[in-house]
């Protein structure tokens, strides 16, 4: 009989004391990595197992870091958990950390098990863990009182998180899994660890028509026939498969955890570039990134040219990784940055074979579906579309898919469509404004640091987008060459602005989304109508048309935009009447559009950002020939470096126009990108989905069925034969008239596998075999 199991995730800020307390309930510091225990910091979810013998419960106790940087640990249990234990120190309570969990927890549903820690400390007290968590809610949550160090409390926690045990409903549901970790274990090679969420898996048993588990273990090695619901079990596959941490099972389908996870949401914030000139070395640190990609999640890596960059959430998770490289290979950091965010540059379109889809630049790391004329995407166009974005090495990507049967077919045709465009990297920038005495003095720093020139006054006034990595040493040159004369001033945006510009034509709109978020980079988005505006009966297709696009683009911060820019343009006046009716604002007589900026009240924005009801935003109409000029010279003096807060409307609405018309711009970039002729084994490889005989092996019927392909019974009951489902042989022909079919087992022995009277062969036998790859 199986012990009923619950999983607990332990977690809480850094220092909290959450590896302490585990080891002083199951007596074993789980921290072993040597960084871990110089830097007294979990970096990977580990799986802890406490047995409860007098109550036949197995506690799997889920250890997660706590700083911030390897918040995709935590990320990954709360995935899997039942329980959350949060760990909140008695002598600090809440901490950024503790806040991030609290809310996570909520938004999932999942129970909450509070265990002060430290509890020994003479300033240590619950009453402001029970402050905190009455200003957060009403919801009551149990709080036990523990000392790791003089051991009491812990007897209490158990007990209480013995409370939470329950029966598993989805034991009888196919079979769903995400897996927590990997491991080598001697004769077998790698073993995955999976998380069972539902359903029932067993040693032989396939996962699709060509996976198939080889062995099922315990975490401490023990051989098993079965394992279900709730259960974390190692498994030993047929053959090798590309998957990541994070990734679940469902369907048949392995589902990547950039598609939907809370994973998904912990993105790289920071790249640093390596360089590494012996060849075998390289191969190594490649190898040694493979690895650690296995141990840490929300980190990734991409080569360009002779160089490897690395993307990883903070500097604390960068030294992890070097000092994992540094014990075998020498190498030379070249630079580090913010993180870009890599995606296309233009829009484009392509199809294969049953595919048809269109795919669309994104400027924030995220992949969006859209199935078009449909309200809903199939799990294949998530499939398919994400293995085409992680092919490529892309943040942002927004796929519309107008025809496609497969993810084979989707991923194929975004592939080629990504061939016809440039893949480029958007830089975090600063939008400045320069005043210098000797204007020519600036060219050679312009085309020294690569800045862009947005606007130039006739009265030596620059309005110019420095890359964020490059703005200190850009300031110190132009201090050098003025003799500390210029004058910079920097463009900020209020803090609790969503600001959207418009630049309007007939047929082409460019829209730029913009927020005071220090370091986010503007998102752009262009819709190009089917007719020109010329055309009034075009004008409620071109409506629908805007509003799915705008859809897409704005998501959840539609209803966040407070303020609206909009170019004086050919089509103005019907974009205005477009967006009124989009954002639903009241206007009568044009009363809502404002031209005037002189009587336009600066008084700061005293709401919340984010209000529970819809403020609708204003609309502000902006001739930018006219105002350019005078947004530039009414600039208030201040320091020689000083911030613009850029109340005044017109600098406002300047500076998002001109982001708006420059169109899309970036660092163009050389990846290794995988060639389209093996991206079809990179989907198959990557998802282990259920594809096709031609898909497989371009075979159209049996006639092009070649000696020594492999194939598995899917249906034995039309042969007549003793060999049953899921067995698989080596084809080496057909016998006369196609009523039989002659073959070699696994083991070598010739056999003639006869079909049943009744089947008709040619039309029949992709129902009875399918294709296997050999391993």
């Amino acid at each position: 009989m199986n012990k009923r199991t619950i999983n607990v995730l332990v977690c809480g800020h850094s220092q909290h004391g959450k590896s302490s307390l585990i080891e002083a309930i199951v007596g074993k510091f789980p921290d072993i990595l040597d960084f871990e225990l110089s830097h007294g910091t979990t970096v990977s979810l580990k799986v802890i197992q406490f047995p409860i013998k007098d109550k036949d419960i197995l506690i799997n106790f889920l250890d997660s870091p706590g700083h911030a940087d390897f918040k995709g640990s935590i990320a990954l249990g709360l995935e899997f958990t039942d329980l959350l234990l949060l760990v909140i120190s008695g002598s600090e309570g809440f901490q950024a950390r503790t806040y991030w969990l609290y809310e996570q927890a909520m938004e999932k549903e999942i129970p909450i098990l509070i265990a002060s820690t430290k509890m020994d400390l003479p300033n240590a007290k619950t009453e402001m863990i029970n402050e905190e968590l009455n200003r957060l809610g009403t919801k009551k949550f149990p709080i036990v009182e523990t000392s790791a160090k003089e051991l009491f409390g812990i007897e209490e926690l158990i007990k209480q998180l013995s409370v939470y045990v329950e029966k598993r409903e989805k034991i009888n549901s196919n079979i769903e899994f995400i897996i927590l970790g990997f491991r080598d274990r001697k004769g077998l090679g790698e073993v995955i660890n999976i998380g069972i969420q539902s359903g029932t898996i067993q040693t032989g048993g396939w996962l699709s028509e060509k996976l198939k588990i080889r062995q099922l273990f315990s975490l401490k090695g023990k051989p098993l026939k079965l394992a279900e619901q709730g259960q974390i079990v190692q498994v030993s596959l047929n053959q090798d498969i590309e998957v990541e941490l994070g990734t679940k099972y469902k369907r048949g389908k392995f589902i990547s955890p950039k598609i939907a996870s809370t994973l998904s949401e912990i993105q790289p914030r920071k790249e640093f570039h390596i360089t590494i000139d012996d060849p075998k070395k390289f191969e190594i640190a490649m190898e040694v990134l493979d690895n650690l990609k296995k141990i840490i999640p929300s980190f990734d890596f991409y080569t360009e040219k002779s160089n490897i960059n690395i993307l990883v959430v903070g500097d604390l998770q960068f030294e992890y990784i070097k000092e994992n490289l540094e014990n075998l290979i020498d190498f030379k950091i070249i630079e580090s940055r913010v993180k870009g965010i890599i995606t296309i540059d233009k829009i484009s379109t392509a199809h294969f074979k049953s595919a048809r889809v269109r795919i669309v630049p994104r400027f924030k790391n995220k992949l969006t579906v859209s199935r078009i004329n449909s309200e809903d995407s199939n799990l294949y166009d998530f499939l398919g579309s994400s293995a085409a974005r992680e092919a490529f090495h892309l943040d942002g990507l927004h796929v519309d898919i107008y025809d496609g049967k497969n993810e084979d077919h989707i991923s194929q045709a975004i592939a080629k469509a990504i061939e016809k465009v440039n893949i480029i990297k958007i830089i975090p920038h600063q939008d400045i404004i320069v005043k210098i005495e000797n204007y020519h003095d600036i060219y050679p720093l312009i085309d020294k640091y690569d800045i862009e020139v947005l606007y130039q006054s006739q009265t030596n006034i620059f309005f110019l987008q420095v890359k964020n990595h490059e703005f200190e040493a850009f300031f110190n040159s132009l201090m050098k060459i003025s003799n500390g004369q210029a004058e910079m001033k920097l463009f900020k945006f209020d803090q609790r602005e969503k600001i959207l510009a418009v630049d309007p034509g007939t047929r082409h709109f460019g829209f730029s989304k913009l927020t005071g978020n220090a370091g986010e980079i503007p998102s752009l988005w262009y819709v190009n109508l089917k007719d020109h505006l010329e055309n009034i009966r075009s004008h409620n297709v071109a409506k629908e048309h805007l509003s799915r696009e705008l859809d897409i683009f704005l998501e959840s911060d539609k209803e966040l935009i407070n303020k609206i820019f909009i170019g004086n343009g050919p089509g103005s006046e019907f974009i205005i009447e477009f967006l009124i009716e989009y954002f639903n604002i009241p206007c009568e007589n044009g009363e809502c559009i404002v031209s005037n900026f002189e009587k336009t009240s600066e008084h700061p924005i005293t709401q919340p950002l984010y209000n529970s009801k819809f403020d609708p935003p204003e609309i502000f109409l902006v001739d930018e020939f006219k105002t350019s000029k005078e947004a530039l010279y009414h600039l208030k003096q201040g320091k020689l470096v000083s911030e613009v807060k850029t109340k005044g409307f017109v600098d406002h609405a300047i500076a998002a126009l001109l982001i708006a018309k420059r169109g899309i711009k970036g660092e163009v970039i050389n990846l290794d990108k995988k060639p389209m002729k093996l991206l079809k084994d990179y989907v198959t490889e990557t998802y282990s989905g259920t594809y096709s005989f031609s898909s497989l092996h371009k075979v159209r019927g049996i006639e092009d069925l070649e000696q020594g392909m492999f194939l598995r019974v899917k249906d034995s009951s039309k042969l007549d034969s003793s060999l049953e489902k899921g067995e698989i042989i080596k084809f080496l022909g057909f016998g006369r008239g196609y009523n039989n079919l002659h073959a070699t087992t696994i083991t070598g022995n010739k056999i003639i596998v006869k079909f049943d009277a009744s089947v008709r062969v040619k039309k029949e036998f992709f129902d009875i075999f399918v294709p296997m790859k050999e391993k």
